[in-house]
Formats: structure tokens, C-alpha cells, sequence
């Protein structure tokens, strides 16, 4: 009786890795953006936010929104 073996090609394995990294290495980047936000808004004024329609307490869920939502739309 004969036996089958199934290997992942090198190709494959290669893109699958890559994929990874690249995965990884985005997340980072949107981490980054997120954090650079986040100071961004809270360095403003109270009256600069207001003009903007963003509360202090909105600022993280708006910079989420801008860095992550905004993304799977573009996917």
C-alpha cells in the first residue's frame, strides 16, 4: 500500500511568510498612526476640539475610526 505525502511548495511557504510580515509590519504602522493621533488631539484646545466637533473624551474612539475604519474601507 502505497503512502501520499503532501509537502507546502517553497513558493508557498515563502508567500505565506512574507504575508505575515507584511501583515505585521502594517499593524504596526496603524499602531503608530493611531498614538500620533491621539497626541495630535489632545494637544488641541478645548475650543479648537469644539470647532472640530470632537469631545476630549471622543478623541480615542475618533482616532480608532480614522486609522482602522478608514482602512477596511479602502481594502
Amino acid at each position: 500500500m502505497a503512502t501520499a505525502q503532501t509537502t507546502q511548495s517553497n513558493h508557498s511557504l515563502f508567500h505565506d511568510l512574507f504575508a505575515k510580515y507584511a501583515e505585521a509590519k502594517t499593524e504596526r504602522f496603524r499602531k503608530q498612526i493611531f498614538a500620533k493621533t491621539v497626541r495630535d488631539l489632545e494637544r488641541l484646545s478645548d475650543q479648537q476640539l469644539h470647532d472640530i466637533g470632537i469631545s476630549r473624551s471622543d478623541i480615542p474612539q475618533t482616532a480608532y475610526q480614522s486609522v482602522y475604519q478608514r482602512a477596511a474601507l479602502t481594502q
